[in-house]
């Protein structure tokens, strides 16, 4: 009938306007998918809503259920997908972050061997300039052939290697990993991962010079006793048995001094001995190292002297006075050692630059002696460094001068020298005054 065709054309209508409905909800889902995941399941719901209104009518109570129940799976999917994201992006982070915090360099390389990340430890050291490494290529950044070709082998063979490299003078321990893709199964990218070992390297190398120094300064008194002693089996004169003896006497004495030397050094090189600060008169402690080296340089012909500071009045250190007092010893026995018998030498104080935020005390040994050589000055205060005049002469352990640094820098102060070759040398180390330590 005309009234049943008007129904018809009337739900029909209701029908495809309501499906126009429903797809205007789908299309404005499916683009606020891309802005934000966690909308999802809501629009879902007004999509299915939509639809329920169009077909209602012909759906079933069995199938509004079912469609009831896609929905909420959809909405939980929805919510997992979005909390899967949300910890992919925690982890990037917390990634980003280690990466930066490292002190080692992390580089991510292309199949054609081009930079494409660098943490920033790793920018830090390659840029050059106002060249940008990013793209650039490994070698430009990095001139070790060795590296390149452990890269190529990585990216063609995807093989992992392991080596030292060296650039501007430092050496870098470097892991060569390569990164396979999901998707490929070849060509690779490879991840570089270089840690520094310039400063291992240097203390090894310090370590090794300190064994074998030591080995030859105690080899050499050791002969020395050992030649005097079958000597001594032999000779008959009083006179040179007497002789043999002060040899054996002498060169234990240097023995004795080289491994307490070495004992003190050992000791403020590891900072496990923490030096015992106090209040200490400085003319007091200086007076009593003076009395006690006096005889020794009147045997070899020199005078000796010292001067406080000005004033009259005792100057207060904050020192370990131990520490102080084997440091002036021995800037007196180097002083003694390498001055001519006729020669003087001369113990001074003076305060420091007064503009300094904490104040200092200079203390400085003056001699007449052989001087030294401006190209050897920069190296006289290392272990077992000793002048060329000074090895021929057989004289000192090569440690006293190193202990007298170290003992400076466990109160926070330095070490100073000026000398002319035949001219003497005034050798001093600084210590903090008391009000101001």
């Amino acid at each position: 009938s005309d009234h049943g065709a008007g129904s018809g054309v009337s739900i029909r209508a209701l029908s495809v306007r309501t499906v126009g409905i429903g797809v205007v909800a789908l299309l404005l889902g499916v683009g606020l998918f891309a802005a934000d995941v966690s909308v999802v399941g809501g629009l879902v719901a007004l999509v299915v809503g939509a639809a329920l209104c169009g077909f209602g009518g012909y759906l079933g109570r069995r199938g509004l259920v079912e469609l009831r129940e896609q929905t909420v799976e959809q909405g939980l999917a929805a919510e997992g997908l979005q909390e899967a994201l949300s910890e992919r992006t925690a982890e990037r982070d917390q990634l980003q972050r280690a990466l930066a915090s490292t002190g080692d360099m992390v580089i991510a390389l292309d199949r054609d061997a081009r930079i494409r990340y660098l943490n920033p430890a790793a920018a830090l050291t390659l840029r050059s300039g106002d060249r940008e490494p990013i793209g650039a290529p490994l070698l430009e950044a990095v001139e070790d052939p060795d590296l390149y070709d452990a890269v190529r082998l990585a990216i063609e063979e995807g093989t992992p290697a392991v080596l030292v490299v060296l650039r501007a003078e430092r050496r870098f321990r470097t892991v060569v990993a390569p990164v396979s893709s999901i998707a490929e199964s070849g060509p690779w990218s490879v991840v570089l991962a270089m840690h520094d070992l310039s400063d291992l390297y240097e203390a090894e190398i310090a370590r090794r010079d300190f064994f074998i120094n030591a080995s030859h300064e105690l080899r050499t008194p050791l002969a020395s006793i050992s030649a005097a002693a079958e000597t001594l089996e032999v000779v008959s004169k009083p006179a040179d048995s007497e002789r043999f003896r002060a040899i054996i006497q002498s060169e234990a004495e240097r023995m004795s001094q080289l491994v307490e030397e070495m004992l003190a050094l050992a000791r403020l090189e590891s900072g496990l001995t923490e030096p015992a600060m106090e209040v200490v008169g400085m003319e007091s402690l200086l007076a009593d190292a003076v009395d006690s080296i006096r005889p020794q340089a009147e045997r070899e012909g020199l005078s000796l002297s010292y001067s406080g500071l000005d004033g009259g009045t005792e100057t207060l250190i904050m020192a370990d006075p131990e520490l102080v007092e084997r440091a002036v010893l021995n800037l007196l026995h180097n002083a003694v050692k390498f001055t001519d018998e006729g020669g003087s030498i001369q113990v001074l104080c003076e305060f420091g630059d007064a503009a300094d935020p904490a104040p200092m005390v200079w203390i400085r040994v003056r001699d007449t002696g052989i001087g030294i050589e401006p190209a050897e000055q920069s190296r006289i205060f290392q272990r077992f460094y000793r002048v060329d005049r000074a090895r021929q002469s057989g004289g000192g352990t090569g440690l006293g001068l190193a202990v007298v640094r170290h003992i400076a820098e466990v109160h926070g102060g330095a070490v100073s020298l000026e000398s002319a070759p035949g001219r003497g040398s005034t050798f001093g180390f600084s210590v903090p005054l008391a009000q101001h330590a």
